[in-house]
């Protein structure tokens, strides 16, 4: 029996929030290809994959996907690609790594674990990303890692983190960043409940100047969140962490999977999958969103679990920042609210418009 959208969809879904890896949606395939099961949920209750609610959960929003002609030319063999990547054992990590010492995880990035180093020589402290031991097995994957070294070697941009080195140490890939001494945006928002409205525009502006350079140079970073823009201890913004990119120069080996990215913060056409659809414009999505809970203290979409979050993304209208904190100016919550449209064409034309549109809002507040 051949997979049908639906069921290719329900993998995907069931992919992207972690409930099945891709070993377990392959063994699902099977079971609907020789007639084992009828469809994907019916196989996961079966297996004991996935408990009866959370099957029939997935298999709403597949349904509903499925309905709007969603995924008719993704393969199944995508869909077992986008699954995510068991925990790592940091034990098996090294305490040194080519010229870098005293190594110490202090992040765990969605491809790649993070870690505080010293330079052997000079003493300068560094971040570095080392590519996860589970998929130094796949030469895609090391070849991905190097692209993702390659596009932010190639990005210069004061808001934007800079790579100083890279380097192989037997089987350990890695390459060390600066070192950003500050905080993330996540960690301020959960400090202080939420920032100030002008705070909030003048922190996501900055970050919106760095994306503007790099979607200039054909990268879309496809997974702006709190928790990937830094503000160092001079209040300087930095985007971090690359490693889901989408460099055009080389679309097939930088998206890895069928859609990456967090649910909260994902925008309706990268939830919906299709590479081709994923533009410049869903990162202006994800920086609102960011913005947003930046303002608000709160996400625009939540619920008790991850298909209800992906959900509300794709069919439901979130309230304005304004009537959630009044405090908000009109005109920032009109910001937040076109760059968060879900129609690809009703949000900001590029990073640079909504750069722009915060710069005014901040310059003019201190007039």
């Amino acid at each position: 029996m051949p997979v049908s959208r639906y069921d290719r969809l329900f993998g995907h879904v069931a992919s992207i929030t972690g409930l099945l890896n891709a070993a377990q949606v392959e063994q699902l395939f099977s079971a609907v290809e020789t007639g084992e099961a009828r469809d994907m949920a019916t196989a996961a209750a079966r297996k004991g994959l996935l408990a009866g609610d959370l099957a029939a959960a997935v298999a709403i929003i597949a349904s509903e996907l499925a309905a709007r002609r969603i995924a008719e030319d993704i393969s199944p063999k995508a869909v077992v690609g986008s699954g995510r990547n068991p925990a790592v054992d940091t034990q098996l990590y090294p305490k040194s790594l080519g010229e870098y010492r005293n190594l110490k995880q202090i992040a765990r990035g969605a491809m790649g674990i993070i870690f505080r180093g010293e330079h052997v020589k000079s003493g300068r402290v560094v971040a570095l990303k080392v590519l996860p031991l589970q998929m130094v097995q796949d030469a895609r994957e090391i070849e991905r890692f190097r692209r993702e070294i390659e596009t932010v070697t190639s990005l210069s941009h004061p808001n934007i983190v800079k790579i100083e080195a890279f380097g192989q140490d037997d089987d350990f890939y890695y390459y060390a960043m600066e070192f950003i001494e500050g905080r993330s945006l996540r960690e301020l928002i959960h400090d202080r409940g939420h920032l100030s409205p002008y705070h909030a525009a003048e922190i996501v502006r900055d970050a919106a100047r760095g994306m503007a350079y790099a979607h200039r140079h054909g990268v879309i970073h496809r997974d702006i969140k709190p928790s990937n823009l830094m503000v160092t201890k001079e209040g300087q913004v930095k985007v971090v962490d690359f490693g889901l990119a989408f460099t055009k120069a080389s679309p097939t080996l930088t998206a890895t999977g069928l859609s990456l990215g967090t649910p909260s913060y994902m925008s309706p056409e990268q939830i919906e999958g299709g590479r081709a659809e994923v533009t410049e414009r869903s990162d202006i999505y994800s920086l609102g969103v960011t913005l947003y809970e930046a303002v608000t203290g709160r996400r625009p979409f939540e619920g008790e679990n991850h298909y209800d979050v992906l959900k509300r993304v794709l069919f439901e209208e979130p309230p304005s920042a304004m009537d959630l904190n009044p405090a908000v100016p009109r005109e920032l919550s009109l910001v937040i609210s076109k760059a968060m449209a879900k129609s690809v064409h009703e949000r900001y034309a590029d990073m640079d418009a909504m750069a722009e549109a915060l710069s005014d809002l901040v310059e003019g507040h201190g007039a």
